[in-house]
C-alpha cells in the first residue's frame, strides 16, 4: 500500500475513532486523540512513552501484548482475547487525565476498553494491599482498565473503587468480612463483581452477588474470574 494510502486510511480510523468516544462520553470535556507526535513532546513517565510514541498501529499493538506479558502474565484469558480481537491502540485525553485506548474487532464490531496509565506508586492505598499480581497489573499496565463507555466488566481505577460499606451496614453483610474494608476491584455493571476484604491478611477476594450474599464464592482464581467474566462479555463463550 502507497504512503498516500496508509496515510488517508489512519486518518479515517482516527477521526471515527474520536468520533464514536465524543458521541458516547458522558462527561462535559470532550475527548481528545493524542497524536504519538504529541506523546514523544509530553515523556510519560512509564513504559508506555515508547510504546505510544509509535507511528505504526500495529507495532504499538505489538508492544502492548509485550508489555502484558512482562507484568501481566497471570492475565493469561485476558491477553489471549487482546492478541485475537486487538487492532488498535491509541492514546486519548480522557476525563481530563492519560488514558490508552483498545480498538478490539470482535466479529463485525468495535468494542474499547479504556486503560488510565499508572500512577507512581500505590503505597498506603486499598492497591497496595491486594495481591502481588494485581498490584504489578496497576504499577506497571494500567491503572484501570475497563469498557468503554460503560466503565464496567474490567479493573476499576484506584479513584473509583467502590467500598461496599458506602452502602452496606456490616450486619446486611458477610459475617466473616468487613463490610468497611471489602472494596469492589471489578464490577459486572449490575452491581455484582469480585471484592477484596483487605482487612484480611492476606487480602481476600470473593466474588459478590448485592442481591443474595448467600450466593458469593470464595474459591478459585479471582483474575481468572474476572479475565473469564471480561472474555465472556467480548465473545460470548
Amino acid at each position: 500500500m502507497c504512503t498516500s494510502s496508509l496515510t488517508e486510511e489512519n486518518e479515517a480510523f482516527e477521526n471515527h475513532l474520536i468520533d464514536y468516544l465524543n458521541s458516547e462520553n458522558i462527561y462535559p470535556q470532550t475527548i481528545e486523540l493524542i497524536s504519538p507526535q504529541a506523546v514523544k513532546q509530553l515523556r510519560i513517565a512509564s513504559d508506555w512513552n515508547s510504546i505510544l510514541s509509535l507511528d505504526s498501529r500495529e507495532a504499538r499493538v505489538r508492544k502492548t501484548l509485550e508489555l502484558w506479558f512482562r507484568h501481566a502474565p497471570k492475565f493469561d484469558i485476558l491477553i489471549e482475547i487482546l492478541k485475537a480481537c486487538l487492532i488498535s491502540v491509541d492514546t486519548i485525553l480522557y476525563k481530563k487525565e492519560q488514558h490508552v485506548v483498545y480498538s478490539l474487532k470482535v466479529l463485525d464490531e468495535i468494542v474499547y476498553y479504556v486503560g488510565k496509565l499508572p500512577e507512581i506508586s500505590y503505597e498506603d492505598t486499598v492497591i497496595d494491599a491486594l495481591p502481588k499480581d494485581i498490584i504489578s497489573f496497576y504499577q506497571k499496565v494500567h491503572d484501570g482498565f475497563v469498557s468503554f463507555p460503560f466503565e464496567s466488566m474490567g479493573f476499576a481505577s484506584a479513584n473509583d473503587l467502590y467500598c461496599l460499606g458506602d452502602d452496606l451496614l456490616q450486619s446486611e453483610f458477610l459475617d466473616a468480612h468487613s463490610v468497611a474494608d471489602t472494596y469492589m476491584i471489578f464490577s459486572n455493571g449490575c452491581g455484582d463483581g469480585v471484592v477484596y476484604d483487605i482487612s484480611k491478611i492476606p487480602a481476600k477476594g470473593f466474588v459478590y452477588f448485592h442481591d443474595d450474599i448467600n450466593e458469593c464464592e470464595f474459591d478459585g482464581d479471582m483474575i481468572d474470574i474476572i479475565c473469564t467474566w471480561i472474555r465472556i462479555y467480548l465473545i460470548g463463550e
